[in-house]
């Protein structure tokens, strides 16, 4: 195997182990926060809630060099790059799936947030914003482990 064509095909799953772990980061703050005095637990609230905005960023950074790595791939097999931009398994496919869900993930917690600063009830908004990230954990394991088998395959 070409040692160029094998680390542009790892530049996206290392950098997506670094998501998987920042998000399950975040998932935990639900735990560790219960155990935090009222000032404490506001400053990591902040904190949360940046890096919550920082890994939806993340995320479409690691899509965009997901797509530049099958460009770059088809380019150095030469084909066409049409063959391998269009996801033909369902990693690449749970993967524009997963960008859906995280979106939603994010905007159900800034809306949390922006209901909580208004003085609204927020309770039900931050119970599905939890079980959301229950679900998205489930998913990115699984999406995860295709992705493991999918490099495998192209290995």
């Amino acid at each position: 195997m070409d040692v160029v064509r094998a680390a542009v095909l790892l530049v996206h799953p290392i950098l997506a182990l670094l998501l998987i772990r920042i998000f399950f980061i975040q998932r935990s703050w639900r735990k560790t926060s219960e155990s935090m005095r009222s000032e404490e637990r506001e400053e990591s609230l902040q904190t949360h809630q940046k890096v919550g905005d920082l890994a939806m960023l993340y995320l479409l950074g690691i899509i965009l060099i997901a797509f530049i790595a099958q460009i770059a791939r088809a380019l150095i097999e030469g084909k066409p790059a049409v063959e391998y931009v269009v996801p033909g398994h369902y990693h690449g496919w749970a993967g524009i799936l997963a960008l859906l869900l995280m979106t939603i993930l994010w905007r159900l917690g800034r809306k949390t947030r922006d209901l909580k600063q208004e003085g609204k009830p927020y309770s039900k908004s931050r119970d599905i914003h939890g079980r959301m990230s229950d679900i998205m954990a489930i998913l990115i394991v699984i999406h995860a482990f295709l992705g493991f088998l999918y490099l495998l395959e192209l290995f």
